[in-house]
Formats: C-alpha cells, structure tokens, sequence
C-alpha cells in the first residue's frame, strides 16, 4: 500500500512539492534551538527549521497567485496543507447566498433541534475564524493541524494523515468495526474534554501513519452558535450521517446500518453525558415523526443525504431505546 500522503494526492485539488533545499549561506535567520539543551522545549517542531521557512517563503513567494483551493505541498520534506480563498467579482454574490444558506440552517436547527442558532454567529467561518480555533485547540491540548502560517486568504497547516473513509473502504468488516470504535471514542474524548467541533463528519478524522487520530476543518461555526449539550450532539449527528452516506459501494446496506449502530453505541458508551443523551432523544423524536409522515416518499428519493437521514433515524431509535 502507498504511504498516506502519497495517496492524499489522489483527493487534493492541486498539487506541488516544493523540495527546495537552501545552502546555509542563502538561510538568513536566527540559529535553531538545540533539542540536547537542558531548557529545551518538550517539543520542537519542523517550524523553527530554517530550511522548511526558507522554503515555505519561497513558495509563498512563487504561488501568490494561484487559485482559491486545497493543495497538499512539501516544504523541505515535510508534506503541509494549504487552503487558499480567493476574493472575486461575483464574491457580494457569494456572500448573499452564504447569508440565505444560514438563515435556512438556523431555521433547520430550530425545526428539527428546537434551537435557533444566531445567523451572525454562523456566518464567523472564515479561514481566519478557522485558524483561531486551530490555535486555541492545540493550546488546550486537542490533537488538531499546527498552524505554521496565517494570511487573510491563507493557511499553511501540518499535514495529518489518511482521511477515515478512506481507510474505512479498504479494511476488512473486523477491520471496519474498529475503526467505528475509534472515530466514536475520538469523537467521545474530545467532548469529555468540553470542545465541539461543528463539522465532525468521518472525512474530517485524520489517521496517521502512526495510528495518530486527529481532527481537521474547523471553518463552520455552528457547534459555537448552540448550546454545548446539542452542539455535541449535532458533532453526533454529523459522524453518523457521514457513515450513513459514505461513498463507496465496499458494503451492503446491512453492514451500513450496523456500522452506524456501532458508531453511536461506542459514542454513548465512551461520553455518558445525560445532557447529550437528551438532545439527541430529541434530536430522534424530530426525525421520527418526519419519517412517520414522508418516509413511504423518502424511500423512492434517491440520494446519500436523504438515505442516510433513514440510517440515521433508524440509529437514534434503536440505540436511544425509544421503539
């Protein structure tokens, strides 16, 4: 099998390696910290390597108009993600349809979590807004991308591995109920801890190569705009959903199922919380009288959104024991 961030390639919209390698007398900088120091930092990352800002300057340098988007690139061999905005003509009517696209998931939250989210709350999913919370997360001790450089339309981040669904597709239906238990508990400790993510869908779990799990994409903001005990629980819902209309044609709906009822029973038995518990009690009450009344129509619509709404609802039904 390739190695993780060779096949990363294969998803990314764009692609460089930068392998630029300055000769010492081209590095201008201040001299690296020595790790056998007796003050040394417990952790020295690639950046404060001379070589890696050399080239990552340089790059900044040559790529200063590229096009808004993800690229995976090497700096001085360390493999980084960049994400790019791009403001453009037609950008006010962007930021309209932004607008009305909240208006209609806060209303959603409202219909189907009983919570209305602020608009204006939502609408802080900015890389900038991103990079905040990166930083505030890793600061806590949360296992989330280093920020090694920040720019109004930019973000230079660590590079954390193979996506979950990924791998979910190659492994084997053991292999598959593991990797089930490790996104739930991942998900679960996170929580314990008091942090949502607000976009906790599988592809947004990043496995290193290294059994390193860590958590990605922090740009929408509606787990901040709810109350804590539902926001986690829409995290929940998220993880669920994103099981339940996984591409891929690696399992039959039988197995489908069963992967998301091992998702939510691993959940509810790593993070017990009472309060999450009953918004997601809630959150299935919606969902049962939606499928009670339009499920005989849901059935013939195809797509991996509304299907997996019928996963879903089936899931929170039998692992809430609300039959």
């Amino acid at each position: 099998m390739m190695p993780a961030w060779q096949r990363a390639k294969q998803f990314s919209t764009q692609y460089s390696s930068f392998q630029y390698s300055p000769t010492p007398s081209e590095i201008v900088t201040q001299p690296l910290i020595n790790p056998h120091a007796d003050d040394a930092p417990a952790v020295v990352t690639h950046a404060d390597d001379a070589r890696f800002k050399f080239a990552l300057d340089a790059w900044l340098l040559s790529h200063a108009n590229d096009a808004a988007g993800v690229s995976f690139v090497e700096f001085a061999g360390y493999p980084c993600v960049v994400k790019r905005h791009r403001a453009k003509w037609f950008s006010p009517l962007i930021a309209g349809l932004k607008f009305v696209r909240v208006v209609v998931l806060s209303w959603l939250c409202w219909l189907l979590m009983n919570e209305r989210p602020s608009p204006q709350r939502l609408l802080k999913n900015t890389l900038q807004d991103e990079a905040d919370r990166l930083v505030r997360l890793k600061a806590a001790g949360s296992s989330v991308p280093n920020v090694w450089y920040r720019a109004p339309d930019l973000l230079v981040l660590e590079y954390v591995g193979q996506d979950m669904p990924y791998l979910i597709r190659i492994a084997t239906p053991e292999g598959r109920l593991k990797l089930m238990n490790r996104a739930a508990q991942e998900l679960a400790h996170f929580h314990h801890a008091g942090f949502v993510h607000g976009g906790a869908q599988l592809r947004n779990l990043m496995m290193h190569d290294d059994g390193t799990a860590t958590r990605i994409d922090f740009e929408e903001n509606i787990g901040e705009a709810l109350s804590l005990p539902l926001a986690q629980a829409y995290d929940v819902f998220q993880m669920l959903s994103s099981m339940a209309g996984l591409r891929g044609h690696e399992f039959s709906p039988t197995e489908r199922q069963a992967l998301c009822q091992q998702l939510l029973t691993a959940y509810l038995g790593a993070n017990p919380d009472p309060l999450v518990r009953a918004s997601l009690a809630a959150i299935q009450k919606n969902f049962a009288a939606i499928k009670k009344y339009l499920g005989w129509l849901l059935k013939w619509i195809p797509g991996r959104d509304v299907q997996g709404f019928l996963y879903v609802t089936n899931t929170l039904r039998l692992s809430l024991n609300d039959e």
